[in-house]
């Protein structure tokens, strides 16, 4: 009988394995692969969200993908919670898709599907061409990036990028925005997660804005805003020196 068991057992899970495609894996992700994309691709989706998806604090939860191709269109499916996706706005996936297609697929068309734990799509976001969002000029250092526009200077946003990848040591990628308004205020935009931010004490971001402003601005007055991936405001956060 245990026996019998055992077979049911391995025959169910390499049923699960074949049904969902080949896979490549490392530490919370995992990418199934079928239906015309090679292990290449997959191990490059794979490194391309290690360092983005990964928490600074504490523990990632498991991220799971399936890459599928059908003619000339990548399917891009990924296990979702629901609740959290159904508060971000439709442009967020369809210029997912478009990054993915630039990044990853050669302007192959994305199309970008949310999932349950079976790969069962709940909801379909079918690739379309996006003019590309003018965030700034990119510079880095570490895993920050900061996007600067308006009058800042490149030698600027290279010596903030060099100070908060120094203070902050980020384990994932974490992107900043920095211009003056039309008042030629400083503005600082951090792109952040909503829901942990909002579990946050705002001291948290007075304190970061406190650091940038004496570190990177000589003390100047500056708005700090947490943003979305398109550096959408959805907290604003005003710092003066006393």
């Amino acid at each position: 009988m245990k026996k019998i068991l055992f077979s049911l057992l391995l025959v169910t899970i390499l049923f699960s394995c074949s049904k969902n495609g080949d896979k490549v894996s490392q530490d919370f992700m995992e990418v199934y692969y079928k239906d015309g994309i090679t292990k290449q691709e997959a191990q490059k989706a794979l490194d391309y969200f290690l360092p983005r998806w990964k928490e600074k604090d504490g523990e990632t939860a498991r991220k799971s993908i399936q890459l599928t191709k059908k003619g000339d269109t990548i399917n891009f499916k990924m296990v979702s919670n629901m609740e959290v996706m159904d508060k971000m706005e439709d442009e967020l996936f369809y210029t997912t898709g478009n990054e993915l297609s630039e990044n990853l697929f050669n302007g192959a068309p994305v199309n970008v599907l949310l999932s349950d734990k079976y790969f069962k799509t709940i909801r379909t976001y079918s690739f379309k061409k996006l003019e590309k969002p003018v965030f700034g000029k990119k510079v880095s250092n570490g895993n920050i990036e900061v996007y600067i526009k308006d009058s800042f200077s490149e030698d600027q946003g290279t010596d903030m990028a060099g100070f908060l990848n120094k203070s902050m040591q980020p384990a994932n990628i974490i992107s900043f925005q920095v211009g003056k308004n039309e008042n030629g205020n400083y503005v600082v935009s951090m792109v952040a997660n909503r829901e942990k931010a909002d579990a946050l004490p705002e001291s948290n971001f007075m304190a970061l804005a406190s650091e940038i402003s004496e570190n990177t601005l000589n003390g100047a007055p500056l708005i700090f805003q947490l943003t979305d991936d398109l550096f959408k405001p959805f907290k604003t956060f005003n710092y003066k020196m006393e």
